[in-house]
């Protein structure tokens, strides 16, 4: 017993280890007080879904880049950008792109257009909405990824990412909504978390994966957020790294829903704190072979350790 609790407050450790690699890195007042550092932290949450990171870190920057150049977003113009945004909030409805698909009898699960409705798709649809003409025209951007910066030419390789971005829009033009990382910390203190939950389902290609990733970082990076022991699980994103660790630590089950109750509850046992704990299990499945090395060279810090984007 006392080897597994080990084994627990070692992974609880490392989300400790999480906070500071990527949530220190966002700056908590600027993302309170700056609508625009607000959106570059969701969406290098809401990106992170079903792919290689890397490829969903140049979407990320892809996106970022060509709304900064579209609506002159600056650190000195933000008011004016963000009126600007406003402006365009017309453009920000994704129904467009489900009739396109609806029409040309396409499966409305997948994510990708079928080739040969692309050339329809960018005259009927991209050439009447500037913003969907920007997120799918190739462009080089810079990147930056594990401690390294590269140019690459890319744009968004489906639709489904281009009606997340539609919808994150769409939400943000609320002036309510402006910063959205205020708004969510507040939905969950004032509402809960199931309703920041719910809200967030509610945008495209944002699963249960994504929108428990948002809450949980923002929790960690939020000391005024209380969850109660019934909402843990709306906080607690389960991937294929945890997924793994989860059948090592005694889960059997492939159910998403159960992975999660084995492991809070193990949490609760052994007074751990979940968020870190979940925060813990990614690092570690993520970070695998460098905290290998680590243990085989004794206590060494590895600095070197891939960064996302940051604030």
């Amino acid at each position: 017993m006392k080897s597994y609790d080990k084994i627990m407050r070692n992974i609880e450790r490392l989300g400790e280890r999480y906070c500071r690699k990527y949530l220190d890195s966002w700056n908590k007042e600027r993302l309170q007080n700056n609508w625009w550092a607000a959106l570059k932290f969701f969406f290098s949450h809401s990106f992170m879904r079903g792919r290689r990171d890397k490829l969903s870190n140049e979407y990320y920057y892809f996106t970022i880049r060509t709304l900064e150049d579209y609506f002159l977003i600056t650190s000195a113009n933000l008011n004016n950008s963000y009126q600007r945004l406003k402006k365009q909030k017309e453009y920000f409805d994704k129904e467009c792109i489900l009739r396109f698909k609806k029409d040309k009898g396409m499966d409305m699960r997948t994510n990708s257009l079928n080739k040969k409705y692309k050339d329809e798709f960018k005259k009927e649809i991209a050439e009447r909405n500037p913003i969907i003409k920007l997120l799918i025209t190739s462009k080089e951007v810079e990147v930056k990824w594990d401690n390294k910066t590269y140019n690459k030419v890319i744009s968004l390789g489906s639709e489904a990412d281009v009606m997340m971005v539609l919808d994150v829009l769409k939400f943000i033009s609320g002036d309510d909504k402006k910063n959205i990382y205020n708004y969510l910390t507040n939905t969950i203190v004032n509402s809960g978390v199931k309703v920041a939950y719910e809200e967030l389902i509610e945008m495209r290609a944002i699963s249960d994966k994504i929108a428990t990733f948002v809450i949980r970082d923002i929790g960690l990076m939020s000391s005024e957020i209380k969850i109660a022991d019934e909402d843990y699980k709306l906080a607690f994103p389960v991937d294929t790294w945890v997924n793994k660790i989860a059948h090592r630590l005694g889960c059997c089950s492939e159910d998403i829903e159960e992975i999660k109750n084995h492991l809070i509850t193990k949490c609760k046992e052994s007074k751990i704190d979940p968020l870190k704990f979940a925060a813990g299990l990614w690092f570690l499945g993520f970070h695998s072979v460098d905290i290998l090395l680590e243990n085989c060279l004794g206590d060494i810090e590895i600095e070197s350790i891939t960064s996302p984007n940051s604030g």
